[in-house]
């Protein structure tokens, strides 16, 4: 799915695919070539909207609990007639919500990093047992 912040892979495949074809590369198949770095190219934009779409997560809970404190300790604040017992438990309570939504918010940038590895590291393991079957071929012939 191009989006304006992904290359659009078909139109880099082709343009490498024409440079490929003026150079004459026995033993090189081009096209073999164009589709893994293609494959790459792909895995490392998947990777990035992950990474991306958790970052804007994180962001997006960070001025939620930002808003959220900021209201209750305007509340403390503003209203005179709270007693200092009053006052000091809805202090206490913007802490610990404070404290809880960074808990959530590191969970959330945790997940988002590992999954955007995972692309990653999933397209590493593929390349590497592609280079392992390669090298065993040689060996074999």
């Amino acid at each position: 799915m191009p989006t304006s912040q992904t290359p659009d892979i078909q139109t880099l495949t082709n343009q490498i695919n024409e440079m490929l074809a003026k150079f004459n590369m026995p033993g090189v198949d081009p096209a073999a070539l164009v589709r893994e770095q293609a494959r790459n190219i792909e895995a490392v934009a998947q990777a990035t909207q992950v990474a991306n779409k958790g970052a804007y997560g994180v962001a997006e809970k960070q001025l939620e609990l930002f808003r959220a404190a900021s209201s209750q300790l305007l509340m403390v604040f503003e209203d005179a007639a709270l007693a200092p017992k009053d006052r000091v438990e809805l202090a206490k309570q913007a802490y610990e919500m404070a404290l809880n939504g960074s808990r959530e918010i590191t969970s959330m940038a945790v997940k988002a990093s590992e999954n955007a590895f995972a692309i990653a590291r999933n397209r590493m393991t593929e390349i590497f047992e592609q280079f392992r079957k390669a090298a065993t071929l040689r060996t074999d012939t």
